[in-house]
Formats: C-alpha cells, sequence, structure tokens
C-alpha cells in the first residue's frame, strides 16, 4: 500500500470539508418544499441505480427521469412532496420595475412594479428627463407561487415543521 504525502491529505481533507460546506450551504437555500423534492428524487433516483442491472448500459438522462418520477409516484406514502405535486397550481409572474443608482453606488427601486415592458420603456424615459443627473435602468423579478395541500415534508434541521392543516 502506497502512503500518500500529509501535504495531499491535509488538501483532500481540506476539499472534502469545502464541498460539505457548499452543499450544506446549498440546501440552506431551499424552501423546505424544494428541499423535500429534491430528497424525494435524489433518494429515489439512487434506488433505481442500484436495482439496474450491471450487464444493461445505463438510461439517458431523461428515461431515468422518467423511472424516477414514476417510482417515486407509485409509493406516494414514502415520497409525499413529489405525490403533493399533481394537487399544486404554480403561477408565475414577470415584473418590471425601474431602479436608480444611489450615492453609495448600489441600484434602488424606484417605481411600482408593471407587467408591461413597454409601459416601463416610457417610464424610465420619463424618469430619465425628469431627473438627468441620476442614473436609471429597468430591472425584473419573477414572482412564482405555488399553493396546494402542505405535503408531508422533511424540514431543515434550523427550520421547523410546517403545520399540518
Amino acid at each position: 500500500m502506497t502512503t500518500l504525502p500529509d501535504g495531499f491529505v491535509a488538501y483532500l481533507m481540506a476539499r472534502d470539508a469545502e464541498r460539505a460546506d457548499a452543499i450544506t450551504e446549498f440546501l440552506g437555500r431551499l424552501t423546505d418544499r424544494e428541499r423535500t423534492l429534491m430528497r424525494d428524487a435524489a433518494v429515489m433516483g439512487y434506488v433505481q441505480g442500484r436495482r439496474h442491472p450491471d450487464d444493461e448500459e445505463h438510461p439517458k438522462d431523461s428515461a431515468v427521469l422518467q423511472l424516477v418520477i414514476d417510482a417515486a409516484l407509485d409509493l406516494p406514502d414514502l415520497y409525499p412532496a413529489t405525490a403533493a405535486v399533481s394537487e399544486q397550481t404554480t403561477t408565475t409572474r414577470l415584473e418590471y420595475f425601474l431602479q436608480t443608482r444611489q450615492d453609495d453606488g448600489t441600484w434602488g427601486e424606484s417605481s411600482s412594479y408593471e407587467t408591461d415592458p413597454e409601459w416601463i420603456v416610457e417610464r424610465l424615459k420619463r424618469r430619465r428627463a425628469q431627473h438627468p443627473g441620476s442614473e436609471h435602468r429597468v430591472a425584473w423579478r419573477t414572482t412564482t407561487v405555488t399553493t396546494g395541500p402542505v405535503p408531508r415534508i422533511v424540514p431543515a434541521a434550523t427550520t421547523p415543521a410546517p403545520a399540518a392543516g
């Protein structure tokens, strides 16, 4: 057996710690619902991979996705967040607004939100004419709202579980 140099081992351990921190940070940015859907898909993907015969070619990503979703939907008690998606409604709204550069260089919101891009461009022209010494721009945001029954989810370690109802 070959012994690895101490510096290389220290590097590998530091990289492992960095990856673990990145994963923790990533999961912390997800909502409980997103985290649970990801968990459902990851676990079922792992299960499907373990069940795949060694002597067969591995299917393409799209086929794997279909296998994972089909298996998760077939076991709604084990994958409730995935099962609840069929009862959810999601709407997305794209809105435009004006921003004005602040004295510290950051951009601050300086108008209400509008869905008509032509209207906001006209508003930008008027704003520039009214305040020629300031810098203005059009910005946008997307608001996505998902409604449906509260599924049994796996909350983050620091997030309390949602109330059943």
